[in-house]
């Protein structure tokens, strides 16, 4: 779409989104024309919101002025709004006009409100006189009310853009997101008749012998309530004393889950693809049936579902997101940066060095000598504050409260007056910076001003009765003038945020989603009598929120379905689980991907800044590629002591010394060469079949006899030599012309400029001769002599003006360049060590570099299945489509074919032992283990006997991954020769069995596509990294908040009854759970009990007691999950105020 051509005639008209907007001061609507009285009613939008929301029966029951307040402000915005809508039909025309009232989109808008306005002042009215119940489901009439905050928010979506391309966008976006949607409802569709296909009826209950299957109680089921299976052989059997029967219960006690049907299956879907609760449901389905079915169901499930689905919502609308980002650049503005000290420097020598010195003009003054300005400037008094800093996070961090019947405030008495010396210092720091910079530049940067703010919040603390309250705030705060110190952090977490205006725009969508979502639901829910989700707007806030949050939301759906149920009718129930289920797949698709999509926005680096970052990407690329690794680097510390040959029998009067075997090779290697091309073309004369005509060689009658160097025959040159040495010619000319400046083709190793066909092998010295000497030529060059090569392959010319030279474009053919003489560098560089040193390249340092049995390993570690097809009359490769299993069996060689089978196979075997299954006791479990030791032993031997251990250039230990085959071998290896018998906790056999665990990250080490992911991981490690430091501060602003706040108040009574520490001993009666559903006992029963003693303790799963526990139980709420339980703990114990 970018590099798409836009049209330079389109339509330049702004977005229409309101009728008001279009209006100038010569239309004959004066009085709402005006801009004061268009503000007046977009604050009387809000106005209306903030009435609509406190209008419910148990706010007017805390609060009974409410009722004559909402009245009259109700009364009030709909006179206004109607007068307008009569004005705006009075000048437009109802149905007849240029631009009528009822045939533009907003104006129907606004009638729509007037009405409902109208709606809601009547019922009021009704409400007041009594004619009308305070808990009437009429109130359903006001739901659309909160709507009218629209005319507030469409002020903001005024945008500069043609309307024909805000068109474009919003179909092309529509048809992504629609196209994910029907790929959403074709899973639904197909688990849903799944479901009903595999699971029907889940009503199966273990019930006591003597119950009376029409008359159903509490305590007729087991504690705690199961499913169970009528059949011997599948599913969950009742204990003795008990039976299985099917139990027919309405919907509104037995609950929703089901798979009754095609619609109750595909709401059982949809509850259990949101993660929330499905492991119950998997369980009671492999209570009721064969666990088979409910296995494969849910895992299928929830892979597609869950995490593809969702993850493709994540793309699409990150796409979109994207797009649409490039045609509101306006709307969003140009990324900043990092706002630095806005100085003057000038470059200033002496006899020490240059360095960079203020301006006096523009250095900050202040009252304080020049000497304490160098203070602050300073290292040591910068790292002095972080020191401080860490101290006081410490001190807060060392916290910790103990439940001994010590009073709270003892624990305050050390850490009171601990704080009240920091708060000095960080006050004399904030002092000592205005005195030095003076105020007007210490107020110049952001930093100097939240310090300034958090000196005058942690001041205020101190006073006694504000030191325990929300002031704590700003003491843990603190620490996050750490993440100052680090200029790595700190412009990754300006990045994730960036400018404010993307992230602020989307969290205020969200709020205003949030509080127009709230206010309709409590008007839809607030009828419910006794029912405290929606009765007050803070109460349907926090409901739907904990919705958003996707934890428990599905209590909440189905808490107000069995209760809208009692007080209408059954068929409200699907219409209320329409309305959530659509809201919480807006929220959590849509939404929460918007975030997902604006984040991964700030993350991308601007577009010149990915284009000289890929440059050099490339160049350190090209340039790494030139060393060798520290291994092979080892040899080049050691003398050079090539191999020599001695010659003998040699007729001479002079003994000659000893000559280079390389040198020597290149002779033999020709004369062997030579006699098997005379073999052959012998055989091809007296055998009649004609050879290749220009290389036939001539009959000799008589022996020939070996010479040191071959005669030279002028008259019968090869044919073939006089090809090779023209090709040889061009390739130094080539060489000659990349060095001159010239375009011409990049010659490439082992290929002629034409890309003729290989010759013989007797004349590749040669070609290696002519190589050597283009890459000593080219070693020379330096970076600058690639400058004239284009993009295109023009060739740059000196006189030409800079101008037309773009920075940003991609040198594509000097990075080729650069690439191709790293490489040839590289290898001559191997090349030289492998002449030099006669150990170099030695498996072992003791198998032959060129034995037979060396390659014969070769043949055995690198043979693998040839994928390409050619074509029998040309030659040439062809691509075949289908042949998937051919690629699949090319993928990797046989040998590792054969391992990831037999390391599959040992994997499976691992996950058959038990605690009493054990490999020590069943034999098939050890010949598992014993196949996969030897079978391993084997490869590695193999590759190791064929490219070394560690001292060669495709070494066995040359990378991570290496090491890891390594090392999982050595742990096996010693619990294979171990075999304990007896595993003690926290020994070293429990240690190997630990580590056995590692034995499937072979299968990544062995398939190329898995490496390359986990390859791909770990350069993100320092991405990684950064978010996990920013997690961990932010986790300890809060943790420290927490202990300050919460720790030690959070212990009570295991009885509600008692209240005091002294009094909570002995025992008493405790109801417990039995089932999830609406049963009650009967009136001559009670409900299930038992004895048990008090106990006065914190609650189960967290507390704030010290830093670590705090931390934790914010780790869980990090994951969505248990949040809910310590909001109602908080709520229970300190009131509402503590949920700040």
């Amino acid at each position: 779409m970018l590099g798409r051509k836009q049209s330079l005639r389109g339509e330049h008209i702004l977005a229409d989104y309101g009728p008001e907007e279009t209006l100038n001061d010569s239309t004959d609507i004066e009085w709402d024309n005006k801009r004061w009285i268009r503000w007046i009613l977009r604050v009387c939008s809000l106005v209306s919101l903030v009435s609509v929301s406190a209008n419910t029966p148990r706010s007017k029951e805390l609060y009974p002025s409410l009722i004559y307040a909402t009245f009259c402000s109700d009364l009030f915005i709909t006179l206004l709004f109607t007068l307008e809508m009569v004005a705006k039909m009075q000048a437009r025309g109802i149905l007849k006009g240029d631009v009528p009232y009822l045939k533009d989109r907003w104006c129907q808008y606004d009638a729509s409100m007037v009405f409902f306005l109208w709606v809601s002042v009547i019922l009021q009215v009704f409400e007041m006189c009594d004619w009308v119940g305070q808990h009437s489901y009429l109130s359903v009439l006001r739901a659309p009310r909160p709507l009218i905050v629209v005319r507030l928010i469409r002020i903001f979506l005024k945008l500069s853009m043609p309307k024909n391309r805000l068109k474009q966008i919003i179909k092309r976006s529509s048809q992504q997101i629609y196209n994910v949607t029907l790929f959403f409802l074709f899973f639904m569709s197909l688990y849903g008749l799944l479901g009903v296909q595999l699971f029907g009826e889940l009503r199966n209950h273990c019930v006591r012998n003597d119950t009376d299957e029409e008359d159903i109680s509490l305590n007729s089921l087991a504690v705690p309530d199961t499913f169970c299976s009528t059949e011997r052989d599948s599913g969950y059997q009742c204990p003795e004393g008990m039976k299985c029967v099917p139990l027919n219960l309405a919907k509104k006690v037995s609950g929703f889950n089901g798979f009754n049907n095609f619609a109750y299956s595909i709401f059982t879907v949809y509850q259990a693809a949101s993660q929330e609760g499905w492991v119950f449901i998997m369980y009671r389905a492999i209570d009721s049936l064969p666990g088979w079915r409910a296995t494969f169901f849910f895992t299928t499930m929830i892979f597609f579902l869950s995490w593809l689905v969702k993850n493709v919502f994540i793309a699409v609308i990150t796409e979109t997101f994207n797009e649409m980002r490039v045609q509101f650049q306006q709307l969003w503005g140009i990324r900043g940066h990092i706002q630095q000290e806005p100085v003057t420097q000038v470059l200033s020598g002496d006899d020490l060095g240059w360095k960079l010195v203020h301006v006096d003009g523009n250095k900050p003054r202040g009252w304080a000598p020049e000497c304490c300005m160098r203070v602050v400037v300073s290292a040591g008094y910068y790292l002095l504050i972080m020191g401080a800093i860490i101290s006081n996070a410490i001190a807060a961090a060392s916290l910790s409260f103990k439940h001994d019947g010590r009073k709270r405030e003892e624990f305050y008495h050390h850490y009171y007056y601990i704080e009240v010396g920091f708060t000095l210092f960080f006050n004399l720091e904030v002092l000592f910076k205005m005195w030095c910079l003076g105020l007007r530049g210490y107020w110049r940067l952001s930093i100097h001003k939240f310090e300034f703010l958090l000196a005058v919040g942690t001041t205020l603390r101190l006073i006694p009765y504000l030191f325990d309250s929300p002031f704590t705030y700003f003491q843990v705060l603190r620490i996050v003038r750490l993440i100052k110190a680090s200029p790595i952090l700190e412009d990754f977490v300006y990045k994730i945020f960036g400018p404010g205006k993307k992230l602020g725009s989307l969290i205020l969508f969200t709020m205003c989603l949030l509080l127009i979502a709230s206010s309709i639901s409590m008007q839809l829910f607030c009828f419910l009598d006794n029912y405290d989700k929606f009765e007050t707007f803070a109460h349907a806030f926090m409901s739907m929120f904990q919705i958003l949050t996707q934890e428990g939301w599905v209590e909440v759906m189905d808490e107000t379905m069995i209760k809208t149920m009692r007080e209408t009718t059954d068929e409200i129930a699907p219409i209320v689980a329409i309305y959530f289920i659509l809201y919480h797949l807006f929220v959590t698709l849509i939404v929460l991907s918007l975030f997902v999509a604006v984040i991964l926005d700030n993350l991308e680096l601007d577009e010149d800044f990915k284009k000289l970052k890929q440059i050099k990407a490339r160049e350190q690329s090209a340039g790494i590629q030139e060393t060798l690794p520290l291994r092979l680097r080892v040899f080049e510390k050691f003398p050079a002591r090539p191999t020599m040959a001695r010659l003998h029998k040699v007729p001479s009067d002079f003994s000659l010394p000893k000559v280079r075997e390389s040198f020597m090779r290149q002779y033999l290697e020709e004369e062997v060469e030579e006699e098997d091309g005379l073999g052959k073309g012998r055989g091809g004369l007296l055998g009649g079949e004609g050879g290749d005509e220009d290389a036939s060689i001539s009959f000799r009658k008589r022996r020939p006899v070996r010479l040191l160097t071959p005669l030279s025959h002028p008259r019968n040159a090869d044919y073939e030599k006089k090809k090779q040495g023209v090709s040889n010619i061009i390739c130094d000319a080539n060489n000659q012309r990349l060095l001159l400046g010239d375009s011409g083709q990049i010659p490439l190793p082992g290929k002629s400029i034409h890309a003729q066909p290989t010759f013989s092998g007797k004349h590749n010295w040669l070609e290696q001769k002519s190589i050597r000497r283009s890459v000593r030529g080219s070693v020379k060059m330096k970076q600058q002599n690639y400058d004239h090569l284009k993009e295109n392959g023009d060739i740059g010319v000196m006189n030409r003006t800079s101008a037309s030279r773009k920075p940003q474009d991609l040198d594509i053919k000097m990075l080729q360049a650069k690439r191709q003489q790293a490489e040839m560098k590289r290898n001559q560089r191997e090349e030289d060590l492998r002449e030099n040193h006669p150990y170099f390249d030695t498996p072992l340092f003791a198998v032959g570099r060129e034995s037979r049995f060396r390659r014969l390993c070769q043949l055995v570690v690198y043979s693998r299945y040839d994928t390409s097809h050619k074509d029998p009359i040309t030659g040439k490769e062809r691509k075949i489509k289908y042949k998937r299993l051919h690629n699949l069996l090319g993928l990797v060689t046989y040998l590792d074919w054969v391992m990831i089978l037999v390391t599959t196979l040992s994997c499976i075997a691992l996950m058959m032992e038990t605690a009493n299954y054990r490999i020590t006791n069943q034999p098939w479990l050890q010949i598992a283990e014993f196949a996969f030791v030897v079978f391993m032993s084997l490869e590695l031997g193999l590759k190791i006997l064929a490219d070394g251990l560690l001292f060669t250039p495709k070494a066995l230990i040359r990378d991570m991954a290496g090491v890891l085959d390594l090392f999982i071998y050595t742990v096996s290896l010693l619990f294979l020769c171990w075999m304990p018998q007896h595993v003690p906790p926290q020994s070293g056999a429990q240690l190997l069995l630990i580590l056995r665990c590692l034995r499937p990250l072979r299968i990544f080490n062995l398939v190329p596509h898995m490496r390359r992911v986990v390859s791909e991981l770990c350069k993100g490690f320092k991405e990684i990294l950064l978010v996990s430091v920013l997690l961990i501060v932010l986790l300890f602003v809060f943790a420290s908040y927490g202990v300050q706040m919460y720790g030690g108040r959070l212990a009570r009574c295991n009885d509600e009854n008692i209240t005091q520490r002294k009094e909570c001993v002995g025992v008493f009666v405790r109801e417990i759970f039995v089932t999830k559903m609406k049963l009650e006992p009967k009136v001559d029963e009670k409900h299930p009990a038992m004895l048990v003693p008090r106990v006065w303790a914190n609650p189960r799963r967290f507390n704030f007691d010290n830093i670590g526990s705090a931390m934790l139980a914010l780790f869980e709420v990090l994951s969505f999950k248990g949040w809910l339980d310590i909001r109602d703990v908080l709520r229970m114990r300190l009131g509402i105020v503590s949920l700040n």
